[in-house]
């Protein structure tokens, strides 16, 4: 069963609490286009957005169940800034990702300019994986803490909110902080960060 269009979001909202999970499949008809247009231009990546998509819906279904609403009329702004939320928690941990690949590589021709590097891949390897590890060190606590977490540790975001006892917004903050220090320490120290 679903609903004509011109009920309101509220009133659809109203329906799903109350039971009826036609309700939302009707929500994410009317936004799903809007909502993944918005997901895919900021991560270029369809299996990504796809990814994020889903997640966008199902952490609004977790906010409406715990009693948090969207404003009235703006549904779908709540749905674009989650999902905005989203693209960039996925952007800063695929940008960790690359600093730490790019740094921790065996030292192909392709990923790694040194060519002394390139000549002792294993050498490299160690070194570049030492370095990293003490300047992840030298980050502040918080800094330090999020970065171990979440790439060395494999916790989600959600799940360092809970350890760290903070909020999503300041946990993804935090990262982008310890990221662009470390960035900073690796040019500092001319490391390759391509």
């Amino acid at each position: 069963m679903s609903y004509p269009a011109p009920m309101s979001d509220e009133k659809l909202i109203r329906f799903y609490l109350n039971g009826n999970p036609a309700a939302m499949a009707t929500l994410v008809e009317l936004y799903k286009d809007r909502v993944y247009s918005t997901v895919y231009g900021m991560v270029h990546d369809r299996y990504a957005a796809e990814d994020i998509f889903r997640d966008v819906f199902i952490r609004i279904i977790n906010n409406l169940l715990s009693g948090k609403m969207a404003e009235e009329g703006n549904f779908l702004q709540w749905a674009n800034a989650i999902a905005q939320e989203l693209c960039m928690e996925h952007i800063r941990i695929s940008k960790l990702a690359i600093v730490i690949d790019n740094c921790t590589e065996t030292g192909s021709a392709a990923t790694n300019t040194h060519a002394s590097a390139a000549a002792l891949p294993g050498a490299f390897y160690h070194e570049s994986h030492g370095r990293i590890k003490s300047m992840i060190d030298l980050l502040p606590d918080e800094q330090r803490e999020v970065m171990v977490l979440n790439h060395y540790a494999g916790r989600s975001f959600r799940e360092i909110t809970e350890i760290m006892k903070c909020s999503l917004t300041s946990a993804l903050d935090t990262m982008g902080c310890g990221l662009h220090n470390l960035r900073r320490m690796m040019m500092e120290r001319e490391m390759v960060l391509s």
